[in-house]
């Protein structure tokens, strides 16, 4: 694989996981310390700096409690399998944090529903 598109995909993955840990209410430092590594190591992965490996990956999703494909999605993979549905920016910016993980997602999922409504 060319080196360009490695450092895509690391910036894409980092990308993911950043997104993800926000979305279940921790920082850095705190889920650097579930996975038993230092806060530098993980911001160097979430900046796409530093690709992880397979097997932190695995345990990056198992902590992150999402498969770890959607760690690779794009954006444009996400609108494509929601067939056409997108979250505005307002609303990714919302402060679900107080909000069980289980009841966020389903939170966005009724919002996205609701713009599908809107745009039909």
């Amino acid at each position: 694989m060319a080196e360009r598109k490695k450092q895509r995909l690391a910036t894409i993955v980092g990308a993911n996981i950043t997104a993800q840990r926000r979305l279940m209410g921790w920082n850095q430092a705190e889920f650097a310390e579930r996975l038993g590594i230092g806060a530098d190591s993980l911001s160097r992965i979430e900046r796409g700096l530093v690709a992880p490996r397979f097997p932190r990956l695995e345990q990056m999703a198992a902590l992150l409690e999402c498969p770890v494909y959607e760690l690779f999605q794009t954006q444009e993979d996400r609108e494509r399998a929601a067939a056409g549905s997108a979250t505005p920016a307002s609303l990714s910016s919302l402060d679900l944090s107080s909000l069980d993980l289980s009841t966020r997602r389903e939170v966005m999922l009724m919002a996205e529903k609701i713009i599908q409504l809107m745009r039909s």
